[in-house]
């Protein structure tokens, strides 16, 4: 391939033309001009470096790009001038005699071939900075811009100078470090700093150092700090693979800045301020496969359905998948929401695949997931590599999780994995080895009746953690691997009721909130056994004989009827994998209240009309006083469907009202209203909870 580039190049000098080949990076704007995938003088001219090097010419110019770059072009190529600190390609033409054989007189070849292999073969540039040895030398640079040649000079030119950072190539420092000290002197070694600190799940941090420490750092050694006038944060254990990336489990967390500290081991400290997140959906298990030249497969876990946004950057810079960012090597939560990519995100296990990747190319992925509250998590990275995955094990059938209970009331839990075909001989234990992403998971025992259906045993007392995928690997005798995944779900929806509402002396609606679609089975008690104590109340009785409700996630209007005040509404809840709870829950029905009489005064539904029931779905919901200015769209939610759904609001008038009828169009068009029997639920900015049954 590079062979052939070099072949165009040719042809391009001696046709007299530019030519546009893919560079080493994106787009970075350089002075007025933005630098895509053309390498010519234009686009890396710097007219304020051209004026403030040649008086004569800022005196009469000033920092006139057009001007300058005309005289440049005219007068300063032929006069030896240089138009920027990266390249003096009047030099880097002289000293090559292979580039003035295949480039002659193209002056934008050579721009073009130093941003696509000069620098990287650290060719002599004519100036004395050396872009690949500024952003080797600084490991934030290089996580920020990757191998981006114009990225790392902008950088050096706006910020690096004044930070005190060198910019000459290494071989360079090195020759004046040796001459000022007589030759004894050694180049000094970057110190230790915190490269990046990430909440990766509820009492999970992990800590990214700049380079290994020699030995493994202990507890002992960090600290988190409040700096909002909270609780410091306790950690309780510390664990690393490398020496580089450190693992911390907490117990104390609230959501505000904190600040870690490290002692190391010659006794300096370095720290990084970081916020701790919660209040958002927790991802976890994300991993990117590339399926192909120009595709990655990206996998993750959320514990809470919403959207997923990302914006991919290749060697530090935006791609053409998502729309620019700007030039910032940071990039925000709003940028990433207001210019990414969108795309559903589910609860539990998530999927999709990002298409239109550059072959061989590595990118990092920066991503923002937000809730049904929108409630965003801080912003993330994944590294996409270039190199297509290839798989060289074999599949494993299928596998999922298991909690088998004992006659002690203990479980235990471990993986269900079935083979395609049944081994030859029973696998042991030590064949075995399972991993989840988030800690490190112990194997007890593997029982099996016909060598093709394993039951592997977590170690007695140890209890998985959930919402997460895990992987399974077999490695059998004969040298062969199989493998596969396995998602783990074990618990039930978590459901409590919210409130009692009478409808009249024997009827009651109860709204109960859930954090996960499923089924809820509930009865009406006279008594609760042990009622007060923290005995687990056994939901056999519910499960086999109590009223079952489809529930969907988050608020649930169920209306019971034949029930007396004091008596007790028991219920328990099951999942879509059949994940039922241990015992069940129980409020008790308040004193019965007479109904209040209607008050016009107050805002009321007065009915709803299914416009649409899929692709786009469509409510028109009518109020008996206007709405608009009231109405909080951020809250409004269907019975009946897994997720809170956002909505286009559009306001309308009837029945001689202003504003008083609301059309609501889902978002999401992938979202349809299943047919049966649903409860809206409209949130106004006063509080008041306005609801109204309607049929699909």
């Amino acid at each position: 391939m590079r062979e052939e580039v070099r072949k165009r190049l040719i042809r391009a000098a001696k046709k007299g033309r530019r030519i546009a080949i893919a560079a080493a990076a994106g787009a970075v704007a350089l002075g007025s001009i933005s630098y895509t995938q053309a390498a010519s003088v234009e686009d890396v001219f710097d007219e304020h470096y051209y004026a403030d090097k040649y008086p004569d010419l800022k005196e009469a110019y000033g920092y006139d790009r057009a001007a300058l770059l005309d005289h440049f072009m005219r007068y300063g190529l032929a006069e030896g001038r240089t138009m920027n600190g990266m390249i003096d390609i009047v030099k880097y033409r002289e000293n090559y005699q292979d580039l003035q054989d295949a480039f002659g007189d193209d002056w934008d070849a050579y721009v073009t071939h130093y941003l696509s292999y000069g620098a990287f073969e650290h060719r002599d540039n004519g100036t004395d900075f050396d872009p690949m040895d500024y952003l080797n030398r600084y490991s934030d640079l290089q996580a920020a811009f990757g191998t981006d040649v114009l990225a790392a000079y902008k950088h050096y030119e706006v910020s690096g100078k004044q930070e005190g950072r060198e910019g000459g190539g290494e071989s360079g420092l090195i020759a004046e470090e040796a001459a000022d000290d007589n030759g004894s002197a050694e180049p000094e070694i970057e110190g230790f700093e915190i490269q990046s600190v990430e909440v990766v799940g509820t009492g999970r941090i992990r800590v990214t150092l700049n380079q290994k420490t020699e030995q493994s750092l202990a507890l002992e050694a960090f600290s988190i700090i409040c700096n909002s006038g909270g609780s410091d944060m306790t950690i309780l254990s510390v664990s690393t693979n490398d020496n580089k990336v450190y693992d911390l489990a907490t117990t104390y967390y609230r959501d505000q800045e904190y600040d870690i500290q490290i002692t190391l081991a010659d006794g300096t400290s370095i720290s990084k301020v970081f916020v701790y997140r919660t209040d958002c959906a927790q991802i976890a298990g994300i991993n990117a496969v590339r399926t192909s030249a120009v595709e990655a497969r990206i996998t993750y876990n959320s514990n809470e359905p919403g959207y997923f946004y990302y914006i991919l950057r290749e060697n530090g810079q935006a791609s053409a998948q998502a729309a620019s960012a700007g030039e910032s090597a940071e990039l925000t939560e709003a940028e990433i929401i207001n210019n990414g990519v969108k795309t559903e995100m589910k609860q539990h296990e998530n999927a999709f695949t990002v298409t239109g990747l550059t072959e061989d190319m590595p990118y990092t992925m920066y991503y923002v997931a937000v809730n049904t509250e929108e409630k965003a998590t801080l912003v993330k990275s994944l590294s996409i590599g270039g190199e297509v995955y290839e798989e060289s094990t074999g599949a494993i059938k299928g596998a999922q999780a298991f909690a088998e209970k004992q006659e002690n009331g203990e479980f235990l839990y471990g993986f269900e994995i079935e083979l395609e075909t049944a081994a030859s001989e029973r696998l042991t234990l030590e064949q075995f080895d399972i991993s989840c992403p988030l800690s490190k998971t112990t194997l007890g025992e593997v029982r099996t009746s016909d060598n093709r259906v394993y039951r592997v045993y977590m170690q007695r007392g140890s209890i998985p953690m959930g919402n997460n995928t895990y992987t399974i690997l077999i490695n059998l005798k004969d040298g062969t691997q199989l493998k596969g995944t396995c998602y783990l779900d074990l618990q039930a929806p978590r459901v409590d009721a919210r409130s009692f509402e009478w409808k009249d002396t024997d009827t009651i609606q109860v709204v109960v909130n859930s954090d996960e679609a499923g089924t809820l089975y509930y009865m009406i008690q006279d008594e609760v056994e042990g009622e007060g104590t923290i005995t687990a109340k056994d939901p056999a009785q519910i499960y086999a004989n109590g009223t079952q409700i489809s529930i969907g996630y988050g608020l649930n209007y169920i209306t019971v009827q034949g029930v007396k005040e004091g008596q007790w509404f028991c219920f328990a809840s099951e999942d879509a994998q059949g994940n039922r709870e241990d015992f069940y829950s129980y409020k008790q029905i308040p004193e019965f209240t007479a109904p209040a009489p209607d008050d016009t005064s107050q805002p009321k539904i007065t009915g709803v009309t299914v416009l649409k029931t899929s692709g786009g779905a469509k409510l028109q919901v009518v109020f008996n006083q206007t709405i608009n200015g009231n109405y909080n769209n951020g809250e409004t939610q269907i019975s009946g469907i897994s997720g809170k759904l956002g909505f286009i609001a559009e306001y309308g008038s009837e029945g001689g009202l202003e504003d008083n009828v609301l059309t609501l169009t889902v978002m999401d068009p992938s979202v349809s209203i299943p047919q049966g029997s649903h409860t809206l639920t409209i949130v106004l900015y006063s509080g008041e909870i306005l609801t109204f049954e309607f049929t699909a």
